[in-house]
């Protein structure tokens, strides 16, 4: 059980991490059994206790489990528009995240109020250790998984499942929701390797993808509902035709160790894939992994303000942290080279194809991908795309690296 989290985790203590969507927050959970919520940009954390109207603080614990936080999830938001639209309606609308779950070895999960910073509900549904919680698409049902090989999904309002998803041979490492809400996928790790589709309206499986031979570590979606991408430890990411139940192409990049996060463009043409090998990087959907059967007149794609040929950043982006943290966690947005800076030390092949090595070990680059942005000593923990197309990523520094 301990040697399936410690393939996913990365350094120190931190286990788990999110963004909520309007990029104000981001939540951390440890192997220490808590839970800390940091306010991006600094500002001090809203709250509505009390006695605290006047306190500036830009982070929380949140204590309550009493094994490893395997996972997190923050409700959705939107970044709210600097004028009120609203003229006749007062104060223009709070589009903030309010709520935060969590799962934990402790086969709890919790629902956290960010406005109160305390726990309002807890769920008591898996046998053994919940590994990964993910809110759906439209609020309101969340689904989890874990050690007891099976998916379920709850209502926020009801303190039981209302699905149990059964057919995995062994426990569960990955999950993701379709975005319509009304199918949810689920990865399975060491024997079994399988992804599985599951219909939420009937608890039946209506699809079974097959192909990995390691351990799945991340699953995501596209935006349009056509599109599967799934990761392993093996710097594998294989896109999945859903509709069809095939295996689109196989990208090659990162080197091993896993990819704990995968996130799409808005238009589900660019994937973002965060490594623990301390490297983000972005691949070409529509581009066939193989060179050959590529269209010669097609360009590869380019973002707003990148070098054509794709550039590699090095260095780490923002350290945000608490006073009564020794650890600084390194977080920032990177959507295209900075001004003056050019390739990445250490290696790391970007753009077109190509080698990257990796502590003496070469990795076979497919030419599918764009660009790759090499931390200097951070595995990245989470990748996200915004609604803008700009990406954020996140990670524990790790000075031993």
């Amino acid at each position: 059980m301990g040697n399936v989290e410690d393939k996913l985790t990365g350094p120190a203590s931190v286990s788990s991490m999110d963004f909520s969507n309007d990029h104000q927050l981001v939540a951390l959970g440890t192997m220490d059994s808590y839970i800390r919520v940091w306010s991006l940009d600094g500002k001090p954390l809203k709250s509505s206790l009390e006695g605290e109207k006047d306190l500036k603080v830009n982070n929380r614990k949140l204590i309550g489990h009493s094994g490893p936080v395997y996972g997190v999830s923050f409700s959705d938001s939107i970044a709210n528009i600097d004028r009120n639209i609203y003229t006749d309606a007062g104060e223009k609308p709070d589009t903030s995240t309010k709520l935060l779950l969590s799962c934990s070895a402790d086969g709890q999960v919790r629902l956290w109020s960010l406005e109160m910073w305390s726990c309002l509900c807890v769920y008591k549904a898996h046998d053994g250790p919940v590994f990964r919680v993910l809110w759906g698409p439209h609020g309101h049902y969340f689904a989890t998984a874990g050690w007891d090989k099976t998916v379920r999904i709850f209502a926020q309002d009801h303190a039981s499942a209302q699905r149990i998803l059964v057919g995995h041979d062994t426990s569960i490492s990955a999950i993701t929701w379709h975005p319509n809400g009304t199918y949810v996928f689920s990865a399975s790790d060491e024997t079994d390797k399988s992804i599985r589709m599951w219909s939420i309206i009937t608890g039946n499986c209506v699809r079974i993808f097959a192909g990995h031979t390691e351990y799945i570590s991340s699953l995501q979606c596209a935006p349009n509902g056509k599109i599967l991408a799934s990761a392993d430890i093996g710097g594998n990411i294989f896109f999945w035709d859903i509709d069809k139940g095939s295996r689109i192409k196989r990208c090659r990049g990162h080197g091993k160790g896993g990819i704990p996060s995968l996130s799409f463009s808005a238009e589900s043409n660019v994937l973002v894939s965060g490594g623990l090998d301390g490297t983000v990087r972005l691949w070409d959907v529509e581009l066939p992994a193989d060179p050959a059967k590529a269209n010669p007149l097609a360009g590869p794609l380019v973002l707003p303000g990148q070098q054509p040929d794709g550039v590699a950043v090095a260095g780490d982006s923002i350290a945000v942290g608490g006073p009564s943290d020794s650890r600084s966690i390194t977080v920032g947005g990177q959507a295209a080279p900075a001004p003056g800076t050019s390739a990445a030390a250490g290696g790391v092949g970007a753009g077109g194809g190509g080698t990257g090595k990796k502590k003496g070990k070469e990795v076979q680059i497919t030419p599918d991908q764009i660009s790759a942005f090499a931390t200097k000593k951070t595995p990245v923990a989470k990748v996200q795309f915004t609604r803008m197309n700009l990406v954020v990523a996140g990670g524990c520094y790790d000075p031993e690296r």
